[in-house]
């Protein structure tokens, strides 16, 4: 139900962290980083701040302990993962492998 002390009022900045964990090669990690950068900034020429104040960093994946890296590799092959590359072990077809 809207609020009427709160329909007119504009929506204040909030501080949000966005997480996307990938398996890729290096080569495919920079290239992805890259592009990410251009949404995030499409005009990295521009005067000032950006208009949405941003920053990104990566973590390579050998850093984590072995529960979050599990966790991690078990959503992305819950949430996208190709079963033509299952080879009914349980394991990864592909070229990695969970820890």
């Amino acid at each position: 139900m809207p609020h009427p002390a709160r329909d007119n009022v504009p929506e204040e900045p909030r501080l949000w962290e966005v997480k996307i964990a990938i398996v890729a090669t290096p080569t495919e990690h920079e290239e992805l980083m890259d592009r990410l950068s251009n949404v995030l900034c499409s005009d990295p020429d521009h005067e000032g701040p950006c208009a949405i104040p941003w920053a990104m960093h990566s973590v390579n994946g050998d850093s984590l302990p072995r529960r979050k890296r599990n966790a991690l590799l078990t959503e992305i092959k819950e949430t996208n993962w190709n079963p033509q590359e299952d080879d009914g072990t349980g394991e990864t077809g592909g070229a990695w492998r969970p820890a």
